[in-house]
């Protein structure tokens, strides 16, 4: 292999590697960041299940207080879920909208190419 294929090859994987950090860079930083809240979120609520068995049966006030905590933290949880899936619909919705593109594409060039050429002279 000359030192021109070699070139080649690594602006063809330059190319590419932008191409795909371009189409999905966005998609995966924010599926990190909510991957990472997701976890702090589910470290705080081991912490507060951890506490609920400190809390003395007969203090209402603290077991009311423990029981919003759950709710509280298991609605973050859901919320953050709920976003990871909108996420990956964005994500489908967008490679398929480039599939279409290639198809639509590559059928309007067959089209052209299939049609008759009239060279008339008026």
């Amino acid at each position: 292999m000359g030192q021109n294929d070699l070139l080649y090859k690594i602006r063809q994987w330059d190319n590419r590697a932008g191409q795909w950090m371009g189409r999905h860079f966005y998609i995966i930083f924010f599926q990190i960041i909510l991957f990472i809240i997701f976890i702090l979120a589910f470290i705080i609520g081991l912490k507060i299940i951890y506490t609920g068995f400190d809390v003395p049966q007969n203090d209402i006030v603290a077991q009311l207080l423990l029981v919003q905590d759950y709710g509280t933290i298991l609605a973050i949880m859901l919320l953050i879920l709920i976003s990871l899936g909108v996420l990956n619909l964005i994500n489908h919705n967008a490679r398929l909208r480039g599939t279409i593109k290639n198809i639509e594409y590559n059928l309007s060039r067959r089209r052209n190419d299939q049609k008759p050429r009239e060279d008339k002279d008026y």
